[in-house]
């Protein structure tokens, strides 16, 4: 039943209530809060700044009645479902990943300046096994690293009212994905009703590397608790992104 079947319901039982038994109106069924009450204690619980509370307040304004109701009604039966989700781009940021060993570049380094106290013929074979040991240290280096942002913002008429945050830190060549080294996220903005909860899988799959971030979400409003989970992703095969996504679950 929406909110103006609600009013008209209401308006009946009060009318039979008066006319047939002479209960006053003072003791009627009370009306449904008005769609703009509904909605200011909407905004009020999410605790946003002025700026935001009078941006989305004159939106609301600004739609037709009918409209009015309809957000009204869709916030009282689950206020998450009016919230809108809007994904940015992910951006690649290149790093300087860190020599694996670099102990042994200092033994190697010491032992080419050793050699020149030595004859000729030592000099020429300490040289070679250098050479040997410097090939194997350029081997044994890190892969570059990289850091990957995803935002999705959360937002009502098209206004930003948090941002689910993710980074995603790994080594990786061009065409492939060699070790992931961070995988969080995190959501900023009001706090208000919101409560969050988060969960990090990542793993490396033949070159492809997957960050996974799961968000519990849960919020109180007039009383009643609603709650839903997503997933936000990435996904990388070398410096190529394969996907980004973040859906319900």
């Amino acid at each position: 039943m929406n909110r103006l079947t609600k009013v008209a319901s209401a308006s009946s039982i009060a009318v039979g209530l008066i006319l047939g038994s002479g209960i006053t109106a003072a003791n009627a069924e009370e009306a449904p809060d008005s769609a703009e009450a509904v909605f200011t204690e909407f905004v009020d619980a999410l605790k946003v700044d002025a700026k935001t509370d009078a941006a989305l307040t004159e939106q609301f304004d600004d739609l037709p009645p009918a409209e009015q109701e309809r957000v009204a009604d869709a916030i009282e039966a689950n206020p998450l479902s009016v919230m809108e989700f809007d994904a940015g781009a992910p951006t690649l940021t290149a790093g300087t990943g860190t020599t694996a060993q670099p102990a042994l570049a200092h033994n190697v380094a010491s032992s080419i300046k050793s050699a020149a106290h030595h004859n000729i013929a030592t000099t020429k074979r300490a040289s070679a096994r250098n050479a040997a040991s410097g090939l194997h240290i350029q081997t044994a280096a890190a892969a570059p690293r990289y850091t990957a942002t995803y935002p999705v913002n959360a937002s009502l008429f098209g206004i930003t009212t948090g941002t689910f945050n993710m980074r995603y830190v790994f080594e990786a060549t061009s065409t492939n994905v060699t070790r992931n080294l961070e995988c969080t996220g995190w959501f900023t903005g009001v706090a208000g009703v919101w409560n969050i909860s988060t969960s990090q899988s990542n793993y490396v799959s033949g070159g492809q590397g997957t960050c996974a971030v799961k968000y519990n979400m849960s919020l109180a409003f007039k009383g009643s608790f609603f709650s839903a989970n997503k997933q936000q992703q990435l996904v990388y095969k070398g410096t190529k992104l394969t996907s980004a996504s973040l859906k319900n679950i």
